[in-house]
């Protein structure tokens, strides 16, 4: 192992950021989820692997609650309150045995999609280092998820990690402004000196003359994936508590998702605007209106007048942009990127149907959807277990007769973040692993639901049964 002294004093800052917001290493995890280029080693025996620095932190939340008095009594009565745990773990052990497994079952049977340095090669099916990396990082994210739902059973431990939920989104933003300032500036990659973990960096890639934010991301569409999850969280959680900040933050993140020059970033705003669309057009019809609908209509409106106001001054303004539009959304399926990545797809599903649904193994070969790469990894009996999961993201909240908005607002933005974060990975994924941000969500929301459903009506004491009043 091969240590990296810029990885290790950025997590020295980042603990010093969560000690000031009230929890060091939780803060210092969902902050680090930013730096999705920063790695605090390398692995030489794993075929030059290197772990990002989020790793370390959901390492040490996990030795924390191993360690301590009464740590795996905890465990056992966590299993026993909430069985998605079980569920949890039940698909890690599925994932990893499958991993060793299945490529060697099928060796030579198949084609994959691996690395070769650094590119992706089409090659003969045979184990390799991501059998035992990707089911490692899948295994980490879900013991951090049981690890979390522990720990937010603390008091006060929902406000915190509330306040790490915006410490990851403004550092991402931030990170993002950064690199765009830099770039704009003429000064380059100005993050690259945090970059260290051994992956191809496209930082300093231009689309039709823009360049394009990978902020702390080694490229565009990981960039736009997290911020879309980040707008998810704000835009959800603006529209719950309705406060000014959080809805100039999400301005922000839109901005930096149009800016980002991104194909992922365009289909997840698109398909975000549709869905907003949607429900403000089904409240309508119901015959109400929300305050909330009404802002953001009223900032497109705001927006759209005033392109076309510089476009009836110059209509050569957006002369750039329409040839980036057309380049990343009109054209793109035509692009080599595009009939590339559509080609890993038909290969994945086409191992998926000849293995008879079972797979070939976690990190035997890549796609480009994460729904793809999954039913070709690990199988029918993997995607199912996964999809139980993502039912827990898919249900409403808990009725409340007494409503704590912050906790509602953190409820439904976690949940919308980790949705969002699988349609991200639907449209760019690579992996059959859903991420830790989905895993720290998925923990969020289950402690969410708790709390929310000691307030339900059930729950409440009884009135005493009033007697009868004379007339």
């Amino acid at each position: 192992m091969t240590p990296s002294l810029e990885g290790f004093l950025v997590c020295g800052v980042l603990l010093l950021v969560g000690h000031a917001l009230g929890s060091p290493v939780l803060v210092a995890l969902m902050a680090s989820l930013a730096l999705g280029s920063t790695a605090f080693a390398s692995l030489s025996s794993l075929g030059g692997s290197s772990p990002l620095i989020y790793t370390l932190f959901s390492i040490i939340l996990i030795a924390k609650l191993v360690l301590r008095p009464g740590g795996l009594r905890d465990v056992h009565a966590e299993l026993v309150r909430h069985p998605i745990s079980v569920i949890i773990l039940l698909l890690v052990v599925y994932t990893a045995g499958t991993a060793l497994v299945l490529p060697r079952l099928f060796q030579g049977d198949h084609s994959a999609i691996v690395p070769v340095n650094g590119a992706p090669m089409e090659v003969p099916l045979a184990p390799v280092s991501g059998n035992i990396t990707q089911p490692a990082y899948f295994a980490l994210g879900a013991l951090t998820c049981i690890t979390l739902c522990i720990a937010l059973r603390e008091p006060g431990a929902l406000m915190t990690i509330r306040r790490a939920f915006f410490a990851w989104v403004v550092l991402n933003g931030a990170l993002g402004i950064l690199d765009l300032l830099g770039k704009a500036a003429g000064a380059g990659d100005v993050l690259l000196p945090i970059r260290t973990a051994n992956y191809s960096l496209l930082t300093d890639a231009e689309q039709s003359g823009f360049s394009r934010i990978a902020g702390g991301h080694p490229e565009a569409s990981s960039f736009a994936a997290a911020m879309f999850a980040g707008l998810a969280f704000l835009a959800t959680y603006w529209r719950v508590t309705q406060q000014r900040v959080v809805f100039v933050l999400t301005m922000i993140a839109i901005i930096l998702l149009l800016l980002s020059t991104s194909t992922t970033a365009y289909a997840c705003v698109g398909a975000y605007a549709a869905l907003l669309g949607a429900s403000a057009g089904l409240s309508l019809l119901k015959g109400h209106i929300r305050r909330t609908d009404l802002i953001l209509a009223g900032t497109v409106l705001v927006g759209v007048t005033a392109c076309l106001g510089i476009y009836l001054v110059d209509d050569t303004a957006f002369a750039d942009a329409q040839r980036l539009f057309e380049t990343t959304v009109l054209t793109k399926s035509q692009s080599a990127s595009a009939i590339e990545r559509n080609y890993f797809n038909a290969l994945s599903l086409q191992t998926f149907f000849d293995t008879g649904g079972l797979g070939i193994g976690m990190g035997s070969s890549r796609a480009s959807n994460w729904l793809i790469a999954v039913v070709s990894q690990i199988g029918i009996i993997g995607a199912t277990l996964q999809l139980v999961l993502v039912g827990v993201l898919l249900r409403p909240p808990p009725r409340s007769a007494r409503v704590d908005v912050g906790l509602l607002a953190l409820h439904e933005g976690a949940r919308a973040a980790g949705l969002a974060s699988l349609f991200g990975n639907l449209v760019s994924g690579g992996s059959a692993d859903p991420g830790v941000l989905f895993f720290i969500c998925l923990a969020t929301v289950i402690s969410c639901r708790d709390a929310l459903a000691v307030q339900s009506p059930a729950n409440l004491p009884r009135l005493p049964a009033s007697r009868p009043q004379a007339i």
